[in-house]
């Protein structure tokens, strides 16, 4: 397990973190720009000290200014993904993911060896040769990820990595993403300001401002129980994990999730497994059943009413699990409370789905 607890002084304001992340899990860190989230990412990388804190991964050490100098960063076994990749642009993809082992002067038999491990493993071993100007974005997504762990790194960092690709391509290389960072297994830390970048990768999800955590905890726990109206807003999609399992008609598609199914507009007849989010203020709230547009009508009892200013988010539990969001006025028309069962209807066209 890897235990953070730092403190920095910034520019504007102190930086003040403290989180542990599991074996194999991913922890996303997000927070509006400027908040400290690469500045995090760059303390448990060696690449600034804290002026206060200690950093550990199981019983190793990384820093502890209270006892001992801390480890370099090339001893702390960390991978990071920049943003932009970071990738040599006059070099192979084989020597973009050697470079490290290289650097560290690792016999040529183990730096062929590890490099082709880690190409077969991300599925990339045919691009050996290129070099990054004639990969796509998500290949070379792929490439810093496979020099990121080719120096048995123990701890993956990703600033942004999707920040870089533009929309359609970022839609594409999330699940992408998320499915090679199970494969590779390792402890990951992610800092995002897209809140479905974090609802996609985040095992836990901390959100953070000015240098604080102002929650940390699974997805639902947030989506749920948002503890204030920065996390509300962060956080504030309905996200599913589901499957298409039958061509579209007419432009609707069905989703499963779990035993409830959803129907979507898409342009695709790509089957399989999707991602799929919507906003709580595209869930309409009725007593009665409604008889209009809306594909999606799911009976629902409401678990809790949160006010936050001049709206109002409700939890409500049926089929499917969502959040929906109103006004202060609609809740007094519709005079709900806590253990009312209502009506909740989501339009098709609301729906985003992605792989």
């Amino acid at each position: 397990m890897l235990s953070v607890e730092v403190s920095k002084q910034l520019r504007e304001f102190p930086l003040e973190i403290g989180f542990q992340v599991r074996p194999a899990e991913t922890l996303v860190i997000i927070g509006p720009s400027g908040c400290g989230k690469t500045t995090t990412l760059n303390i448990i990388a060696g690449l600034l000290p804290p002026d206060q804190g200690r950093i550990a991964l199981g019983d190793r050490v990384l820093c502890d200014t209270r006892r001992e100098p801390c480890l370099a960063a090339e001893k702390r076994r960390v991978g990071y993904v920049f943003q932009d990749f970071a990738l040599f642009p006059h070099m192979s993809v084989f020597d973009n993911v050697a470079y490290g082992l290289q650097a560290r002067r690792r016999p040529k038999p183990e730096v062929r060896s590890k490099v082709h491990e880690v190409l077969r493993l991300l599925g990339i071993e045919h691009l050996r040769d290129h070099r990054p100007a004639a990969l796509s974005g998500g290949e070379r997504q792929r490439v810093a990820l496979a020099r990121a762990i080719a120096c048995d790194a123990e701890i993956l960092l990703l600033d942004e990595p999707l920040g870089s690709l533009d929309a359609q391509t970022r839609n594409r290389v999330r699940g992408e993403l998320q499915r090679m960072l199970r494969v590779v297994g390792r402890i990951a830390i992610m800092v995002t300001h897209d809140y479905l970048d974090a609802l996609t990768f985040g095992d836990r999800i901390c959100v953070m401002d000015r240098g604080r955590v102002l929650q940390i905890g699974e997805r639902q726990e947030l989506l749920r129980h948002p503890k204030s109206r920065f996390v509300a807003e962060l956080t504030g999609v309905n996200f599913y994990q589901g499957a298409i399992s039958a061509p579209r008609k007419q432009g609707v598609a069905e989703v499963w999730v779990g035993d409830a199914c959803l129907h979507v507009a898409s342009d695709s007849d790509e089957l399989g497994d999707a991602l799929l989010a919507f906003f709580p203020s595209d869930v309409a709230i009725s007593r009665q059943r409604p008889s209009g547009s809306p594909r999606n009508v799911f009976e629902s009892r409401v678990q809790e009413v949160v006010h936050m200013g001049d709206k109002v988010r409700v939890a409500l539990n049926g089929a499917v699990l969502m959040c929906a969001e109103i006004t202060a006025g609609s809740l007094d028309k519709l005079s709900i409370r806590a253990g009312d069962t209502v009506y909740a209807s989501v339009k098709a066209t609301a729906i985003k789905t992605y792989r």
